[in-house]
Protein backbone atom coordinates (compact mmCIF):
# COMPACT_ATOMS: atom_id res chain seq x y z
CA UNK A 1 0.00 0.00 0.00
CA UNK A 2 2.93 2.33 0.57
CA UNK A 3 3.60 2.28 -3.20
CA UNK A 4 0.15 3.71 -3.93
CA UNK A 5 -0.20 7.42 -4.61
CA UNK A 6 -1.11 9.47 -1.58
CA UNK A 7 -4.50 10.27 -3.10
CA UNK A 8 -5.35 6.53 -3.27
CA UNK A 9 -4.13 5.98 0.28
CA UNK A 10 -6.38 8.76 1.56
CA UNK A 11 -9.35 7.03 -0.12
CA UNK A 12 -8.51 3.63 1.40
CA UNK A 13 -7.84 4.69 5.02
CA UNK A 14 -11.45 5.75 5.86
CA UNK A 15 -12.65 2.28 4.80
CA UNK A 16 -10.49 0.39 7.30
CA UNK A 17 -11.77 -1.08 10.55
CA UNK A 18 -10.61 0.67 13.75
CA UNK A 19 -8.17 -2.16 14.59
CA UNK A 20 -6.77 -2.20 11.06
CA UNK A 21 -6.25 1.56 11.14
CA UNK A 22 -4.24 1.42 14.39
CA UNK A 23 -2.27 -1.60 13.19
CA UNK A 24 -1.37 0.16 9.96
CA UNK A 25 -0.27 3.27 11.85
CA UNK A 26 2.19 1.11 13.80
CA UNK A 27 3.86 -0.46 10.78
CA UNK A 28 6.10 2.47 9.85
CA UNK A 29 6.89 6.06 10.63
CA UNK A 30 5.37 7.11 7.32
CA UNK A 31 1.91 5.72 8.13
CA UNK A 32 2.21 6.96 11.68
CA UNK A 33 2.59 10.52 10.42
CA UNK A 34 -0.03 10.09 7.69
CA UNK A 35 -2.73 8.62 9.93
CA UNK A 36 -1.75 10.53 13.08
CA UNK A 37 -4.07 8.42 15.34
CA UNK A 38 -5.91 10.34 18.02
CA UNK A 39 -7.52 9.13 21.23
CA UNK A 40 -10.86 8.61 19.50
CA UNK A 41 -9.24 6.11 17.13
CA UNK A 42 -7.82 4.08 20.03
CA UNK A 43 -11.24 4.24 21.68
CA UNK A 44 -12.87 2.88 18.52
CA UNK A 45 -10.30 0.07 18.47
CA UNK A 46 -11.16 -0.91 22.05
CA UNK A 47 -14.89 -0.78 21.34
CA UNK A 48 -14.40 -3.08 18.38
CA UNK A 49 -12.28 -5.52 20.38
CA UNK A 50 -14.65 -5.74 23.39
CA UNK A 51 -17.17 -7.49 21.11
CA UNK A 52 -14.73 -10.33 20.38
CA UNK A 53 -15.67 -13.78 21.81
CA UNK A 54 -12.62 -13.86 24.09
CA UNK A 55 -14.09 -10.99 26.12
CA UNK A 56 -17.35 -12.84 26.72
CA UNK A 57 -20.92 -11.78 26.15
CA UNK A 58 -23.01 -9.27 28.06
CA UNK A 59 -24.36 -8.67 31.53
CA UNK A 60 -28.02 -9.61 31.15
CA UNK A 61 -31.34 -9.37 32.96
CA UNK A 62 -33.10 -12.63 33.83
CA UNK A 63 -36.88 -13.24 33.69
CA UNK A 64 -37.16 -12.15 37.34
CA UNK A 65 -35.77 -8.70 36.41
CA UNK A 66 -32.49 -9.34 38.23
CA UNK A 67 -29.10 -8.26 36.85
CA UNK A 68 -27.25 -11.54 36.89
CA UNK A 69 -23.54 -12.28 36.97
CA UNK A 70 -22.72 -13.85 33.58
CA UNK A 71 -20.74 -17.10 33.45
CA UNK A 72 -17.07 -16.93 32.55
CA UNK A 73 -15.08 -13.79 31.87
CA UNK A 74 -17.11 -10.84 30.62
CA UNK A 75 -15.16 -7.64 29.99
CA UNK A 76 -15.96 -4.16 28.75
CA UNK A 77 -13.90 -1.23 27.49
CA UNK A 78 -13.33 1.88 29.58
CA UNK A 79 -12.84 4.79 27.21
CA UNK A 80 -11.15 6.96 29.83
CA UNK A 81 -8.28 4.72 30.96
CA UNK A 82 -8.32 2.87 27.58
CA UNK A 83 -8.47 -0.63 29.04
CA UNK A 84 -10.67 -3.67 28.57
CA UNK A 85 -11.46 -4.81 32.11
CA UNK A 86 -13.95 -7.19 33.83
CA UNK A 87 -17.57 -6.11 34.14
CA UNK A 88 -17.23 -5.84 37.93
CA UNK A 89 -15.36 -2.55 37.43
CA UNK A 90 -18.51 -0.87 36.06
CA UNK A 91 -21.83 0.16 37.50
CA UNK A 92 -25.09 -1.09 36.03
CA UNK A 93 -25.83 2.03 34.01
CA UNK A 94 -22.53 1.75 32.13
CA UNK A 95 -23.43 -1.74 30.91
CA UNK A 96 -27.20 -1.97 30.62
CA UNK A 97 -28.40 1.25 29.07
CA UNK A 98 -29.22 0.56 25.42
CA UNK A 99 -26.66 2.95 23.95
CA UNK A 100 -23.91 1.57 26.24
CA UNK A 101 -24.47 -2.12 25.52
CA UNK A 102 -22.32 -4.29 23.30
CA UNK A 103 -23.90 -4.20 19.83
CA UNK A 104 -24.67 -7.40 17.88
CA UNK A 105 -23.06 -7.89 14.43
CA UNK A 106 -26.13 -6.54 12.60
CA UNK A 107 -26.26 -3.28 14.61
CA UNK A 108 -25.34 0.10 13.14
CA UNK A 109 -22.55 0.63 15.68
CA UNK A 110 -20.83 -2.59 14.58
CA UNK A 111 -21.06 -1.79 10.88
CA UNK A 112 -19.53 1.67 11.19
CA UNK A 113 -16.01 1.98 9.81
CA UNK A 114 -13.11 3.68 11.58
CA UNK A 115 -14.27 7.20 10.79
CA UNK A 116 -10.79 8.48 9.89
CA UNK A 117 -10.71 11.66 7.83
CA UNK A 118 -7.84 13.67 6.40
CA UNK A 119 -7.35 17.40 6.41
CA UNK A 120 -7.52 20.03 9.10
CA UNK A 121 -10.05 20.28 11.90
CA UNK A 122 -12.46 22.34 9.80
CA UNK A 123 -12.47 19.80 6.98
CA UNK A 124 -12.97 16.93 9.43
CA UNK A 125 -15.86 18.77 11.08
CA UNK A 126 -17.61 19.36 7.74
CA UNK A 127 -17.25 15.70 6.79
CA UNK A 128 -18.57 14.60 10.19
CA UNK A 129 -21.61 16.86 9.82
CA UNK A 130 -22.29 15.43 6.37
CA UNK A 131 -22.13 11.93 7.80
CA UNK A 132 -24.57 12.79 10.56
CA UNK A 133 -27.06 14.20 8.06
CA UNK A 134 -26.96 11.01 6.01
CA UNK A 135 -26.87 8.57 8.95
CA UNK A 136 -30.38 9.15 10.34
CA UNK A 137 -32.85 6.69 11.81
CA UNK A 138 -35.17 7.14 8.84
CA UNK A 139 -32.44 6.29 6.34
CA UNK A 140 -31.35 3.29 8.48
CA UNK A 141 -34.88 1.85 8.58
CA UNK A 142 -35.32 2.44 4.84
CA UNK A 143 -31.98 0.86 4.06
CA UNK A 144 -32.83 -2.31 6.03
CA UNK A 145 -36.55 -2.50 5.21
CA UNK A 146 -36.06 -5.55 2.98
CA UNK A 147 -34.20 -7.54 5.66
CA UNK A 148 -37.40 -8.87 7.24
CA UNK A 149 -36.50 -7.37 10.66
CA UNK A 150 -39.42 -5.63 12.43
CA UNK A 151 -39.18 -1.86 12.57
CA UNK A 152 -39.08 -1.83 16.38
CA UNK A 153 -36.03 -4.11 16.26
CA UNK A 154 -34.41 -1.89 13.60
CA UNK A 155 -34.83 1.12 15.88
CA UNK A 156 -33.07 -0.82 18.65
CA UNK A 157 -30.25 -1.88 16.31
CA UNK A 158 -29.84 1.75 15.27
CA UNK A 159 -29.37 2.96 18.86
CA UNK A 160 -27.60 0.08 20.62
CA UNK A 161 -23.96 0.71 21.43
CA UNK A 162 -23.80 4.20 19.95
CA UNK A 163 -22.72 5.92 23.21
CA UNK A 164 -20.08 3.43 24.33
CA UNK A 165 -17.41 6.06 23.72
CA UNK A 166 -18.66 7.74 26.94
CA UNK A 167 -18.46 4.62 29.12
CA UNK A 168 -16.18 4.89 32.17
CA UNK A 169 -15.26 2.40 34.89
CA UNK A 170 -15.94 3.14 38.55
CA UNK A 171 -12.36 4.17 39.30
CA UNK A 172 -12.29 6.65 36.41
CA UNK A 173 -15.61 8.07 37.57
CA UNK A 174 -14.12 8.52 41.03
CA UNK A 175 -10.93 10.14 39.72
CA UNK A 176 -12.85 12.55 37.49
CA UNK A 177 -15.18 13.58 40.33
CA UNK A 178 -18.33 11.95 38.95
CA UNK A 179 -19.48 10.63 42.33
CA UNK A 180 -18.80 13.90 44.15
CA UNK A 181 -20.82 15.82 41.55
CA UNK A 182 -23.75 13.41 41.63
CA UNK A 183 -23.86 12.45 45.28
CA UNK A 184 -27.33 12.40 46.84
CA UNK A 185 -27.31 10.03 49.79
CA UNK A 186 -30.62 8.89 51.22
CA UNK A 187 -30.20 6.48 54.13
CA UNK A 188 -33.37 4.50 53.44
CA UNK A 189 -33.97 1.71 50.94
CA UNK A 190 -37.51 3.02 50.39
CA UNK A 191 -36.13 6.19 48.75
CA UNK A 192 -34.87 6.12 45.17
CA UNK A 193 -31.35 7.42 44.81
CA UNK A 194 -30.22 9.92 42.19
CA UNK A 195 -27.58 7.47 40.98
CA UNK A 196 -26.31 3.97 41.74
CA UNK A 197 -24.04 5.17 44.58
CA UNK A 198 -25.29 5.29 48.16
CA UNK A 199 -21.88 6.27 49.52
CA UNK A 200 -20.05 9.56 49.86
CA UNK A 201 -17.82 11.57 47.56
CA UNK A 202 -14.67 9.99 49.05
CA UNK A 203 -16.09 6.48 49.61
CA UNK A 204 -18.44 5.65 46.73
CA UNK A 205 -20.67 2.61 47.21
CA UNK A 206 -21.93 1.49 43.81
CA UNK A 207 -24.77 -0.93 43.13
CA UNK A 208 -23.76 -3.93 41.02
CA UNK A 209 -25.16 -7.17 39.74
CA UNK A 210 -27.20 -9.81 41.63
CA UNK A 211 -26.29 -13.29 42.80
CA UNK A 212 -28.73 -15.97 43.88
CA UNK A 213 -27.86 -17.33 47.33
CA UNK A 214 -29.48 -19.85 49.63
CA UNK A 215 -29.32 -17.51 52.62
CA UNK A 216 -27.32 -14.63 54.10
CA UNK A 217 -24.38 -16.88 55.08
CA UNK A 218 -23.78 -17.76 51.45
CA UNK A 219 -24.26 -14.13 50.45
CA UNK A 220 -21.51 -12.81 52.75
CA UNK A 221 -19.26 -15.90 52.74
CA UNK A 222 -19.71 -16.98 49.14
CA UNK A 223 -17.66 -20.08 48.33
CA UNK A 224 -16.57 -20.75 51.93
CA UNK A 225 -18.82 -23.82 52.05
CA UNK A 226 -19.69 -24.46 48.38
CA UNK A 227 -23.29 -25.46 47.74
CA UNK A 228 -24.02 -27.85 44.88
CA UNK A 229 -25.57 -26.15 41.86
CA UNK A 230 -28.58 -28.50 41.96
CA UNK A 231 -29.32 -27.85 45.65
CA UNK A 232 -32.84 -26.60 46.27
CA UNK A 233 -33.23 -23.11 47.68
CA UNK A 234 -34.87 -23.16 51.13
CA UNK A 235 -38.30 -21.69 51.50
CA UNK A 236 -38.55 -18.46 53.46
CA UNK A 237 -41.19 -15.87 54.17
CA UNK A 238 -41.59 -13.69 51.10
CA UNK A 239 -41.84 -10.06 52.13
CA UNK A 240 -41.50 -8.80 48.57
CA UNK A 241 -41.90 -10.30 45.11
CA UNK A 242 -41.99 -14.07 45.48
CA UNK A 243 -39.53 -14.92 42.72
CA UNK A 244 -36.90 -12.34 43.69
CA UNK A 245 -36.28 -13.04 47.36
CA UNK A 246 -33.30 -15.34 46.79
CA UNK A 247 -31.41 -12.71 44.76
CA UNK A 248 -28.91 -10.56 46.66
CA UNK A 249 -27.48 -7.32 45.30
CA UNK A 250 -23.69 -7.01 45.15
CA UNK A 251 -22.11 -3.64 45.98
CA UNK A 252 -18.72 -2.26 44.92
CA UNK A 253 -17.06 -0.18 47.62
CA UNK A 254 -13.80 1.76 47.32
CA UNK A 255 -11.95 1.00 50.54
CA UNK A 256 -10.80 4.30 52.11
CA UNK A 257 -7.74 2.52 53.51
CA UNK A 258 -6.17 0.82 50.48
CA UNK A 259 -8.19 2.56 47.71
CA UNK A 260 -9.12 -0.81 46.16
CA UNK A 261 -12.64 -1.50 44.94
CA UNK A 262 -14.03 -4.57 46.70
CA UNK A 263 -17.35 -6.27 47.22
CA UNK A 264 -19.42 -5.40 50.25
CA UNK A 265 -18.73 -8.80 51.86
CA UNK A 266 -15.04 -7.87 52.25
CA UNK A 267 -15.97 -5.24 54.85
CA UNK A 268 -16.95 -5.83 58.43
CA UNK A 269 -19.72 -3.24 58.49
CA UNK A 270 -22.98 -2.59 56.72
CA UNK A 271 -24.08 -6.22 56.43
CA UNK A 272 -27.84 -6.13 56.87
CA UNK A 273 -29.83 -9.35 56.77
CA UNK A 274 -32.48 -8.37 54.25
CA UNK A 275 -32.24 -8.93 50.51
CA UNK A 276 -33.17 -5.28 49.90
CA UNK A 277 -30.80 -3.85 52.52
CA UNK A 278 -28.05 -1.53 51.25
CA UNK A 279 -24.67 -0.81 52.85
CA UNK A 280 -26.12 2.53 53.98
CA UNK A 281 -28.71 0.74 56.15
CA UNK A 282 -28.16 -0.37 59.72
CA UNK A 283 -27.10 -3.94 60.45
CA UNK A 284 -30.33 -4.60 62.33
CA UNK A 285 -33.90 -3.49 61.79
CA UNK A 286 -34.44 -0.16 63.62
CA UNK A 287 -31.10 -0.48 65.38
CA UNK A 288 -31.03 1.60 68.56
CA UNK A 289 -28.36 4.31 68.60
CA UNK A 290 -27.50 3.97 64.90
CA UNK A 291 -26.51 7.36 63.44
CA UNK A 292 -25.39 6.47 59.93
CA UNK A 293 -22.95 4.19 58.13
CA UNK A 294 -19.85 6.45 58.48
CA UNK A 295 -18.24 5.02 55.35
CA UNK A 296 -14.98 6.87 55.98
CA UNK A 297 -14.34 4.51 58.94
CA UNK A 298 -14.85 1.30 56.94
CA UNK A 299 -11.86 -0.96 56.25
CA UNK A 300 -11.58 -4.11 54.18
CA UNK A 301 -10.25 -7.41 55.56
CA UNK A 302 -6.65 -6.72 54.55
CA UNK A 303 -6.66 -3.23 56.04
CA UNK A 304 -8.08 -4.64 59.28
CA UNK A 305 -5.26 -7.21 59.43
CA UNK A 306 -2.71 -4.44 58.93
CA UNK A 307 -4.11 -2.38 61.79
CA UNK A 308 -5.39 -5.01 64.24
CA UNK A 309 -3.88 -8.36 63.26
CA UNK A 310 -5.20 -11.69 62.01
CA UNK A 311 -6.56 -12.76 65.38
CA UNK A 312 -8.90 -9.77 65.56
CA UNK A 313 -10.05 -10.39 61.98
CA UNK A 314 -10.77 -14.02 62.83
CA UNK A 315 -12.76 -13.06 65.91
CA UNK A 316 -14.87 -10.56 63.97
CA UNK A 317 -15.47 -12.99 61.10
CA UNK A 318 -16.51 -15.80 63.43
CA UNK A 319 -18.85 -13.52 65.36
CA UNK A 320 -20.36 -12.30 62.11
CA UNK A 321 -20.84 -15.87 60.81
CA UNK A 322 -22.54 -16.92 64.06
CA UNK A 323 -24.86 -13.93 63.91
CA UNK A 324 -25.90 -14.71 60.33
CA UNK A 325 -26.16 -18.48 60.85
CA UNK A 326 -28.07 -18.01 64.10
CA UNK A 327 -30.57 -15.73 62.39
CA UNK A 328 -31.10 -18.15 59.50
CA UNK A 329 -31.44 -21.21 61.76
CA UNK A 330 -33.92 -19.37 63.96
CA UNK A 331 -35.98 -18.31 60.95
CA UNK A 332 -35.98 -21.80 59.40
CA UNK A 333 -36.97 -23.37 62.73
CA UNK A 334 -39.90 -20.98 62.93
CA UNK A 335 -41.01 -22.05 59.46
CA UNK A 336 -41.00 -25.79 60.22
CA UNK A 337 -44.05 -25.80 62.55
CA UNK A 338 -45.91 -23.09 60.59
CA UNK A 339 -47.56 -25.46 58.11
CA UNK A 340 -49.08 -27.69 60.78
CA UNK A 341 -51.70 -25.08 61.52
CA UNK A 342 -52.80 -25.40 57.88
CA UNK A 343 -52.79 -29.19 58.16
CA UNK A 344 -55.39 -28.77 60.91
CA UNK A 345 -57.50 -26.82 58.39
CA UNK A 346 -57.55 -29.62 55.78
CA UNK A 347 -60.78 -30.96 57.27
CA UNK A 348 -62.56 -27.68 56.60
CA UNK A 349 -60.90 -27.05 53.21
CA UNK A 350 -62.04 -30.47 51.93
CA UNK A 351 -65.48 -30.26 53.57
CA UNK A 352 -64.63 -33.16 55.92
CA UNK A 353 -63.59 -35.45 53.07
CA UNK A 354 -60.12 -35.59 54.60
CA UNK A 355 -58.77 -34.84 58.07
CA UNK A 356 -55.43 -35.16 59.80
CA UNK A 357 -56.70 -38.04 61.94
CA UNK A 358 -57.92 -39.89 58.86
CA UNK A 359 -54.61 -39.31 57.05
CA UNK A 360 -52.67 -40.92 59.89
CA UNK A 361 -55.05 -43.88 60.21
CA UNK A 362 -54.86 -44.67 56.51
CA UNK A 363 -51.06 -44.47 56.36
CA UNK A 364 -49.67 -47.94 55.65
CA UNK A 365 -46.33 -47.55 57.47
CA UNK A 366 -46.74 -45.67 60.72
CA UNK A 367 -50.43 -46.12 61.52
CA UNK A 368 -49.86 -49.24 63.65
CA UNK A 369 -47.15 -47.66 65.81
CA UNK A 370 -49.26 -44.82 67.24
CA UNK A 371 -51.36 -45.44 70.31
CA UNK A 372 -52.64 -41.87 70.18
CA UNK A 373 -52.85 -39.50 67.24
CA UNK A 374 -51.81 -35.98 68.28
CA UNK A 375 -53.49 -33.01 66.73
CA UNK A 376 -51.59 -30.99 64.16
CA UNK A 377 -51.31 -28.09 66.61
CA UNK A 378 -49.65 -30.37 69.18
CA UNK A 379 -47.23 -31.60 66.51
CA UNK A 380 -46.25 -27.98 65.85
CA UNK A 381 -45.02 -27.76 69.45
CA UNK A 382 -42.90 -30.93 69.25
CA UNK A 383 -39.14 -30.99 68.64
CA UNK A 384 -37.74 -31.47 65.15
CA UNK A 385 -37.01 -35.21 65.50
CA UNK A 386 -40.55 -36.16 66.61
CA UNK A 387 -42.17 -33.80 64.14
CA UNK A 388 -40.30 -35.35 61.22
CA UNK A 389 -42.16 -38.70 61.48
CA UNK A 390 -45.54 -37.02 61.26
CA UNK A 391 -44.44 -34.88 58.33
CA UNK A 392 -43.48 -38.02 56.37
CA UNK A 393 -46.99 -39.37 56.90
CA UNK A 394 -48.43 -36.14 55.57
CA UNK A 395 -45.98 -36.06 52.63
CA UNK A 396 -46.90 -39.59 51.50
CA UNK A 397 -50.56 -38.62 51.54
CA UNK A 398 -49.91 -35.33 49.73
CA UNK A 399 -47.77 -36.98 47.01
CA UNK A 400 -50.49 -39.59 46.33
CA UNK A 401 -53.18 -37.00 45.67
CA UNK A 402 -54.19 -37.04 42.01
CA UNK A 403 -55.12 -33.35 41.94
CA UNK A 404 -53.99 -31.42 45.05
CA UNK A 405 -55.25 -28.14 43.60
CA UNK A 406 -58.81 -29.42 43.26
CA UNK A 407 -58.84 -31.26 46.59
CA UNK A 408 -57.21 -28.64 48.85
CA UNK A 409 -58.56 -25.61 47.02
CA UNK A 410 -57.34 -22.25 48.26
CA UNK A 411 -55.30 -23.81 51.06
CA UNK A 412 -52.34 -24.16 48.67
CA UNK A 413 -52.51 -20.51 47.72
CA UNK A 414 -52.76 -18.90 51.13
CA UNK A 415 -50.35 -16.24 52.28
CA UNK A 416 -48.63 -18.56 54.77
CA UNK A 417 -46.98 -20.57 51.99
CA UNK A 418 -48.56 -23.96 52.70
CA UNK A 419 -47.63 -25.15 49.21
CA UNK A 420 -43.91 -24.49 49.76
CA UNK A 421 -44.07 -25.95 53.26
CA UNK A 422 -45.59 -29.14 51.86
CA UNK A 423 -42.73 -29.65 49.41
CA UNK A 424 -39.73 -27.94 51.05
CA UNK A 425 -39.99 -29.10 54.66
CA UNK A 426 -37.05 -31.48 54.39
CA UNK A 427 -35.01 -28.87 52.51
CA UNK A 428 -35.37 -26.56 55.52
CA UNK A 429 -34.29 -29.33 57.89
CA UNK A 430 -31.24 -30.06 55.75
CA UNK A 431 -30.23 -26.40 55.59
CA UNK A 432 -30.50 -26.11 59.39
CA UNK A 433 -28.29 -29.16 59.82
CA UNK A 434 -25.74 -27.86 57.27
CA UNK A 435 -25.48 -24.49 59.01
CA UNK A 436 -24.99 -26.11 62.41
CA UNK A 437 -22.22 -28.35 61.02
CA UNK A 438 -20.50 -25.40 59.31
CA UNK A 439 -20.59 -23.40 62.54
CA UNK A 440 -18.92 -26.26 64.45
CA UNK A 441 -16.22 -26.50 61.77
CA UNK A 442 -15.44 -22.79 62.06
CA UNK A 443 -15.42 -22.89 65.87
CA UNK A 444 -12.87 -25.71 65.72
CA UNK A 445 -10.73 -23.91 63.10
CA UNK A 446 -11.18 -20.11 63.24
CA UNK A 447 -8.18 -19.65 60.93
CA UNK A 448 -10.30 -21.08 58.11
CA UNK A 449 -12.22 -17.81 58.01
CA UNK A 450 -9.01 -15.76 57.98
CA UNK A 451 -7.59 -17.78 55.11
CA UNK A 452 -10.85 -17.40 53.22
CA UNK A 453 -11.01 -13.63 53.79
CA UNK A 454 -7.41 -12.98 52.75
CA UNK A 455 -6.87 -15.59 50.03
CA UNK A 456 -10.07 -17.36 49.07
CA UNK A 457 -12.31 -14.35 48.62
CA UNK A 458 -11.31 -12.43 45.50
CA UNK A 459 -11.99 -8.68 45.53
CA UNK A 460 -13.71 -7.07 42.58
CA UNK A 461 -10.56 -5.37 41.37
Amino acid sequence: MISFPVEIQLLILPLLTPSSLISLSQTSQYFRQLIDPQKKHFVNQLLEQECLPKYGGEVTINPQAKLIIPPGTVSYACTHCLKIIPHTHFDNHALLRLRFRKPPPEARATQNICGWTSGNAKTQGLMRQAGLRNDTLRSWVKQNSSSGIPESKLVELYKIGTSRNRRMCNECKFMTGFFSRNIGVKYEWRVKHRNTSVGTAMVPVVKGRQRRCHDSTERYFYGLFPVASDTEYPWRYKNYREENCDWWTLWSIRCPGCAIWQERAAFRKGNGYGVKATPADSDEWRQVGWDGPHFEDWRCNRCLVTSAGKEELGNQLLAFWKRLAGFEISMFKNLLPAGWYDVEAIEFATERKYSWRQIVKEDSIFSQSFTEIPTAKKIADMDIEKRRHYYRIFKRWFDNLEDPEAILGGLLNNKHGFRRWSTDYEILEKRIKDLEICTKILEADPDKLVRYALDGYAPLV
